[in-house]
This record gives structure tokens, sequence and C-alpha cells, in this order.
């Protein structure tokens, strides 16, 4: 039988993935290249579906956990607006709501 986390392993992993989501966005750019136009989007989609679903899994809930992770997501930006070489964008708002929709979708009981 598989042992399945409690609660407080699962909000443990949401601050961490939370605090590594917000390292990635301001740390100095690496340079590396996408390989297509606006892959970014892709990525900020994909760390929000995943912020959905490790917090739904922490037992958050709803509105809450939306506008919570969607505030996170105007922080990320306005950092980003004070980070040399970084550029704070309201695509990258967009597809951060684009993922919570996303994760909740994935997590809406039937």
């Amino acid at each position: 039988m598989i042992a399945v986390p409690r609660t407080g392993t699962w909000r443990a992993l949401f601050v961490g993935a939370l605090l590594v989501i917000l390292w990635l966005a301001v740390r100095p750019n690496a340079g590396a290249e996408d390989w297509f136009d606006q892959a970014d989007k892709l990525r900020h989609a994909a760390a929000f579906a995943l912020l959905w679903l490790v917090g739904w899994r922490a037992g958050a809930r709803g509105w809450m956990l939306a506008a919570g992770l969607l505030v996170f997501g105007g922080l990320i930006e306005g950092l980003q607006s004070l980070t040399p070489d970084r550029e704070p964008s309201w695509g990258d708002v967009v597809a951060d709501a684009v993922g919570v929709a996303l994760g909740a979708l994935a997590t809406r009981r039937r």
C-alpha cells in the first residue's frame, strides 16, 4: 500500500513550490533561449497549475486559493520590475490565471 502524504507535508511542499517559483522568477536571466515565441507563457501556466494542484492537496480551496495565487503572480511581476534584466508583463499575469484555471479544472469534483 502506498502512503499518501498528510496535509502538513503538502503544506510544506506548497510553501517550497512558492519559494522555488519566486526564485526562478526574479533571479537574473540565465540567457537561455526559448524554443518558440512566448514559451515563457507556457512555463507560467504550468507553474501556476502546479501551484494550484499542490495548494489544493494542502487543503486550500476555491476562490481563496485562486485569489492568493493571482496576487502571488502580481507580486512576481512587481518584483521583476525591480530586477535589472527582467521585465514585468501583463501577459505573464494572464498566463498565471490560465494555469490557475487549468489546475482548478483538474481538481473539479463532479
